[in-house]
């Protein structure tokens, strides 16, 4: 587990470069590690067929049907559940913010987003992008074929953070765009107007999405260890101040903690699956939630 955890580790993977190098090492060291119960039910056991499709993988085609009827079947699997999955990265100046040793939460999110597309058309869902800030930067349709892997891991490779945290307007005009019921996947540091992001939130469950909140934070955002005298920026507004941070550091902390326990709470009375993740830790906690969400929409 510990040679797995490796591959998870956001630092290293940081200096790979190669966002398709990325995801495979995510995905190599998530299953090098992972337990193997998460799994129980995500079967690639042949169970039907239905009819080809422009765009389907021709290696599913079912070569003794064609034969017998010279007509084109695709063969379908038990993991196969029409789940149309759109991940949505938040990729506001505040998501470049990065403690002394860390990736940057922008640089986080994107190997958490590649590592996910990797799985999900692995297991044959629908997997779309959104790109935001104060608007949608990028928006990548839902797909299922292997080439789209590509076109998501390029979109995330040139991604480039700018603009304030507009999380509630991106949240309603995807939803909006999204013809039927699917798992939406959203990455962010939730720096936002916190009201503005709950009705958000309140739209996507009341059309009866699934939901997973990824909340990304720096280890230095949710502990405040500096020491001594130091000046702090707000990357958004440009705004500074002066001060010790261990003569803040309970009270600090002690508001941090209301804020994600306010979010925990709120996501959970929208039956919103919340899940904290420090940047400094490794991404495997983040995958297994979202296999755990999956497997309950099975």
């Amino acid at each position: 587990m510990r040679a797995a955890r490796k591959y998870l580790d956001p630092v290293l993977l940081s200096k790979l470069g190669n966002m398709e190098l990325v995801a495979r090492c995510v995905m190599e060291g998530f299953y090098t590690g992972l337990h193997p119960s998460p799994f129980h039910g995500f079967s690639v056991e042949y169970s039907d067929h239905r009819p080809y499709q422009p765009g389907d993988e021709l290696r599913y085609l079912d070569w003794k049907v064609l034969g017998r009827s010279d007509k084109l079947y695709i063969k379908q699997f038990h993991q196969e559940t029409n789940l149309s999955a759109y991940i949505l990265l938040d990729s506001s100046k505040s998501m470049s913010f990065a403690g002394e040793g860390a990736v940057s939460k922008v640089d986080y999110g994107s190997f958490l987003c590649a590592g996910l597309a990797y799985l999900m058309l692995r297991q044959g869902d629908r997997v779309g992008l959104t790109l935001f800030s104060d608007r949608i930067t990028n928006w990548i349709p839902a797909r299922s074929t292997r080439a789209h892997l590509h076109t998501i891991l390029a979109a995330l490779q040139h991604n480039e953070v700018s603009g304030k945290t507009n999380i509630a307007d991106t949240l309603h005009s995807v939803a909006d765009m999204a013809h039927q019921r699917g798992l939406f996947i959203v990455i962010s540091d939730l720096i936002d107007d916190v009201e503005e992001l709950y009705n958000g939130l309140a739209h996507l469950s009341y059309l009866r999405h699934d939901v997973v909140l990824f909340h990304v934070l720096d280890h230095q955002e949710l502990a405040l260890d500096y020491e001594g005298l130091i000046e702090f920026e707000d990357v958004e507004s440009g705004s500074r101040i002066r001060t010790f941070p261990q003569s803040l550091r309970d009270s600090y902390r002690q508001r941090v903690q209301r804020f994600v326990d306010d979010v925990a709470r709120t996501a959970g009375e929208h039956r919103i699956d919340y899940c904290l993740l420090d940047t400094s830790e490794p991404l495997d906690r983040a995958l297994i939630v979202y296999l755990a969400k999956r497997k309950a929409l099975m």
